[in-house]
């Protein structure tokens, strides 16, 4: 990790189109500023580990969504047609 000194109103360049300001010191808190392009995501730590989790936990639901619907999908050939209601699946004959 690189550890730099600033003082308020000096900057810190990251690549060539992030700038980093540090804007004011307040007791133990640190205003910080971040001009960066709009594709450039920025997050404080504990928002970024909050999405990272929720993400993990979608990915684990979407693997398990294609076994469930098949589950469905059998489930649903294997009854027999006075169990939908009373509809049939089958073609009415055709009369001559």
């Amino acid at each position: 990790m690189l550890i730099l000194t600033r003082k308020p109103g000096e900057s810190v360049y990251i690549g060539d189109d992030i700038k980093v300001t540090l804007m004011e010191i307040k007791g133990n808190q640190v205003r910080v500023g971040v001009d960066a392009p709009p594709s450039v995501r920025i997050y404080r730590e504990e928002i970024y580990l909050q999405i990272l989790e929720e993400n993990k936990s979608a990915a684990a639901l979407s693997a398990e969504a294609p076994a469930d619907l098949g589950d469905v999908a059998k489930a649903w050939k294997d009854q027999k047609p006075k169990a939908l209601g009373g509809l049939s699946t089958k073609k009415p004959k055709k009369e001559n």
